[in-house]
């Protein structure tokens, strides 16, 4: 495993904006839905040329208004309407006839200390132990701690140096986003003696049921790009670790620990470095956010099968995109990866669990749309960093 800098993970992947001004432009993404989706306006505004809040504007619109949704940028989508007019509308503007209304101001986040019984291990398709074994939450349960494997990762001690000559190389510029909620003046830098204690007994149990991909290399990769997001996190003294696990499922998690990851499945998905450094970005937030210690929550190898409530989950994607934006990656690129699993869901793979316990992917979107502020709109374009994923893909044995 690569050495990469000390700099941490609970809760599962369950697990975006257009550059404007004189940002450069994103490029163009498939939308959540293949084209062709009916979306509504959700509130008035302005349809607009580009994609850009000081784009043109083509007509003022009434919320209501029916739309075909087709590609997104950044955290913008092209629409046309029944009589043709077409141009480009903010994704906070839009909703899926079929989504169900939900909280997205500042009264739906928490600063964590909520939990509902969500499921926070799987993003998607479950984990497996054996490559074509789903992970269920039995299973996971029912696994032998891997010891062996826990010492092996927790020797991998961070190379700060590493990450600094890796985001140098793929030319990524830091920037000082905000969260929408300041975190508590009280978060401990350090890990505490329950989150050490915990995340060990969950790593030892999850590495019981998947074990790392043996490639080293591919393991370096994805533990340089998260120690590069980490670096901008204020809990800079906890033991960041990052590994990908070999299974096929779509599933990543953060430990009480600091222990991030993600499995091959999901890696697979990813089309950037954007999208990974999103991925273990939000993973990294809902760590630092000590969401496991909301009230309900478990720090113990059952806690794995329980969550952290939809408000923390809402509240660590926000996150996720301040912290990814501040490496110098796309801050719109959480929403790719969603969208990716929505197409994976399409296909037929399974995501059931996610979809059993959390906000349907489409609100999750319109949730995440809702909280950009302008610095993160204005930064939501691909990074020079991201093709770099490409010599990696396909890598895994």
């Amino acid at each position: 495993m690569v050495r990469v800098k000390q700099w941490a993970w609970p809760s599962v992947l369950v697990l975006c904006a257009a550059a404007a001004f004189s940002q450069p432009q994103p490029a163009a993404v498939d939308g959540a839905a293949a084209p062709g989706e009916r979306v509504v306006l959700a509130r008035d505004d302005t349809l607009r040329q580009e994609p850009l809040a000081t784009a043109r504007g083509v007509v003022a619109l009434r919320a209501g208004h029916n739309f075909t949704g087709f590609e997104r940028k950044g955290f913008w989508r092209r629409v046309q309407d029944l009589r043709g007019q077409s141009g480009w509308l903010r994704l906070s503007s839009l909703r899926s006839p079929s989504a169900r209304p939900i909280d997205t101001g500042l009264a739906a986040l928490s600063t964590g200390r909520e939990a509902s019984g969500n499921v926070v291990l799987t993003s998607g398709t479950r984990g497996v132990a054996k490559r074509q074994q789903p992970l269920t939450a039995e299973l996971l349960l029912s696994a032998t701690p891997n010891q062996s494997e826990l010492s092996r990762l927790l020797q991998s001690l961070p190379d700060p140096q590493a990450a600094l000559d890796f985001a140098a190389a793929g030319q990524l510029q830091t920037r000082p986003l905000r969260y929408l909620t300041p975190l508590p003046e009280s978060l401990p830098s350090q890990l505490l003696p329950e989150e050490r204690a915990a995340g060990q007994e969950m790593a030892a149990q999850l590495l019981g049921a998947s074990r790392p991909v043996r490639n080293f290399a591919l393991q370096q990769y994805v533990s340089k790009v998260g120690n590069i997001v980490a670096a901008g996190a204020e809990r800079r003294e906890v033991p960041w670790r990052f590994v990908l696990l070999d299974s096929t499922s779509i599933v990543s998690f953060g430990l009480p620990n600091g222990i991030v990851g993600l499995t091959r499945g999901l890696f697979d998905l990813l089309d950037s470095e954007d999208d990974l450094a999103a991925v273990l970005a939000r993973e990294i937030a809902q760590v630092q956010r000590q969401h496991w210690l909301g009230r309900g929550a478990m720090l113990s190898v059952p806690g794995l099968a329980r969550g952290v409530g939809s408000a923390a989950v809402l509240e660590a994607d926000h996150d996720g995109l301040v912290l990814a934006g501040r490496a110098g990656y796309d801050t719109s690129a959480l929403l790719t990866v969603f969208e990716d699993i929505e197409e994976a869901v399409r296909k037929g793979r399974d995501v059931s669990l996610l979809l059993a316990t959390t906000p349907p992917l489409p609100e999750r979107i319109a949730a995440v749309a809702a909280q950009v502020t302008a610095d993160m709109e204005r930064a939501a374009f691909p990074s020079a960093a991201a093709p770099r994923i490409r010599a990696f893909k396909g890598s895994i044995p």
